[in-house]
């Protein structure tokens, strides 16, 4: 019988299996993975739907190569996330997540450290 949490542990796998990964120091990484619930929201937000945090592994799948990545967050309309590699807008790409593999199209992709770039993409069909 699977186990209840099946869907993480095969993520996990999955994860460590992949060619490259977002690469965070472990300080960074820690404060990173400990944030949960909806996100703050600023005085001059114009964004169309609230987002909530959603920290964990997922894996992108961009052609036929996988790349470890780390989301950041989700609403309604979009996902955010890191990757190892740097992602050009209108790219259109996959991301698996533990419970289901999404189709996206990426808006905004910038460089946080050397194997670092923190993107946004829209959710396609």
């Amino acid at each position: 019988m699977l186990e209840v949490d099946n869907g993480q542990k095969l993520m996990d796998e999955l994860w460590e299996a992949t060619g490259s990964k977002v690469q965070l120091r472990e300080s960074v990484r820690r404060a990173f993975l400990s944030a949960s619930g909806p996100g703050p929201q600023y005085y001059d937000n114009q964004r169309s739907y609230h987002r909530y945090f959603m920290r964990g592994k997922a894996v992108l799948k961009r052609g036929e190569t996988l790349h470890g990545t780390y989301t950041k967050d989700v609403s309604r309309q979009g996902i955010g996330f890191l990757s190892p590699v740097p992602l050009m807008p209108k790219e259109r790409v996959k991301l698996r997540v533990a419970a289901a593999e999404l189709n996206l199209e990426v808006t905004r992709c910038r460089r946080i450290d050397a194997v670092c770039f923190e993107c946004g993409a829209r959710f396609a069909m």
